[in-house]
């Protein structure tokens, strides 16, 4: 066997296996759902998890980190083209859209206060690297740098949760338009 077939392989396996967890939190709570749930959904046996992931949690943070590693390159790109806060944001709603399903149901009611502490954690990391440059106002001290980030981080999380868990009713576009009606327009 080749080793782009075997790649192949590899990757078809976790997919299977992010796949198997989507479905699973469709019907049970992520506390509730086990290594052997996601290997029979998957049809792969146990060794074959193990080969990929310690864990469930494992499972989860390694899409995720996948998840925030395209989402930085959406940051950057967007930078680069000098798009506005409102143009990244409305490009990475669109991207969860599309792409992060299991994210987004981890971040529901059916997901984990730990994967929930990551996304957060996640989320305050990027805003320190990318947000800060877009926000007009002169920080005094590196502490409020630091409780801006908070402030908007857990703001971010909680309005990508609450988007998730009424099923993104509205549009991207829509979303930014009522947080740039919430967010005071000095901030962006």
């Amino acid at each position: 066997m080749t080793k782009k077939e075997k790649d192949i392989r590899y990757y078809r396996t976790k997919k299977r296996m992010n796949d198997a967890m989507i479905e699973l939190l469709k019907i049970k709570n992520f506390n509730q759902i086990t290594v052997k749930d996601i290997c029979e959904k998957a049809t792969i046996s146990r060794s074959g998890f193990y080969l990929h992931y310690m864990d469930k949690y494992d499972l989860v943070e390694k899409y995720q980190l996948e998840l925030m590693k395209q989402i930085n390159r959406i940051i950057d790109e967007e930078t680069k083209r000098n798009a506005s806060m409102e143009e990244i944001m409305i490009k990475i709603l669109y991207f969860f859209k599309k792409e992060g399903l299991l994210l987004g149901l981890l971040l529901s009611n059916k997901g984990s206060v730990e994967i929930q502490n990551q996304v957060k954690k996640a989320l305050q990391q990027n805003g320190l690297k990318n947000v800060l440059s877009y926000i007009n106002i002169k920080f005094e001290t590196e502490i409020e740098k630091h409780y801006l980030v908070i402030f908007f981080s857990n703001a971010a999380f909680g309005l990508l949760q609450e988007w998730i868990n009424n099923g993104q009713k509205e549009s991207p576009e829509e979303l930014v338009r009522i947080l740039n009606k919430i967010v005071p327009y000095k901030f962006i």
